[in-house]
């Protein structure tokens, strides 16, 4: 007779991470559709997702008995999400602060892109020899991934979650660098589109200039402001990492590979009608 641990198992866990996902690109997309005060408890619960997900994929990686086919299954479902992708979150973001972002997100790729990115500098790490050699290039991947959803610190986080030996401390660590990433990046944009703003004058067609005389209201503000807890969702993924049993829970089989297009395919249907 079998006694379930207390805890989390990985189907609870991945579920939070589906859910948070949801979450946060339904408030993307969905934008003043949606009352500002949920965008408070989405953009959180988006924080959830990826710190979560890419543990998951290290622990795919270290128990799978088939790396290629494993690898493949993300390679051809991160072709398949990339045009719902798209449709999703093209000039959903920087287009509401009268940025013209849509270019930038036509050319971006999607997550799945990202954890396969992240699970070839596993791969790198497990087989290089030459470390010095491998450092520069995880440098240089790292780098050319920085305008991809999750770019630069996704797979660094899913190498972490790999190179760091004790459990406890890699459960820890990796959100930490999750949650400090987003609240660095979200002070640096602030501070680009403050340039922006100062330098719109001269900067014709980067920036609608009727912004310039537009107020934010308190739900605009409100919104705003939804974005700071993102990270803290990402912080809070620690305790819920900490408290993984190691068991497998109910079958989930292809649930994420399925929802991830399927529902971005949703969102951006919705967005194409906003």
């Amino acid at each position: 007779m079998s006694v379930e641990k207390s805890g989390f198992n990985s189907y609870t866990l991945k579920m939070i991470a589906i859910i948070g996902m949801a979450m946060q690109h339904t408030a993307i997309v969905m934008g003043a559709a949606i009352p500002a005060a949920l965008h408070f408890l989405f953009h959180f619960g988006g924080g959830l997702t990826f710190p979560i997900m890419a543990f998951f994929v290290v622990e795919g990686y270290r128990h799978t008995s088939n790396l290629k086919k494993y690898m493949g299954r993300i390679f051809v479902f991160g072709l398949i999400s990339q045009i719902p992708f798209v449709l999703a979150f093209a000039g959903t973001s920087m287009d509401k602060l009268g940025l013209e972002s849509n270019v930038i997100f036509f050319f971006s790729i999607n997550i799945m892109f990202i954890i396969f990115i992240g699970l070839c500098l596993v791969i790198m790490y497990d087989r290089m020899k030459i470390r010095w050699l491998f450092w520069i290039l995880c440098v240089i991947i790292l780098l050319l991934t920085i305008l991809f959803s999750w770019g630069l610190v996704g797979p660094l986080m899913i190498l972490l979650y790999h190179i760091i030996k004790s459990d406890k401390a890699r459960k820890i660590a990796v959100p930490i660098v999750a949650g400090g990433y987003n609240i660095v990046f979200g002070i640096v944009i602030a501070i680009v589109v403050m340039i922006i703003m100062i330098l719109a004058g001269g900067l014709d067609g980067l920036i609608d200039p009727e912004m310039m005389d537009m107020e934010m209201t308190g739900a605009e503000m409100a919104k705003a402001m939804a974005g700071l807890l993102f990270p803290i969702g990402s912080f809070t993924t620690i305790p819920l990492l900490l408290k993984y049993n190691g068991e497998r829970g109910r079958s989930m089989k292809y649930l994420f590979y399925i929802f991830y297009p399927a529902h971005l395919l949703i969102l951006g249907l919705i967005a194409l009608m906003l």
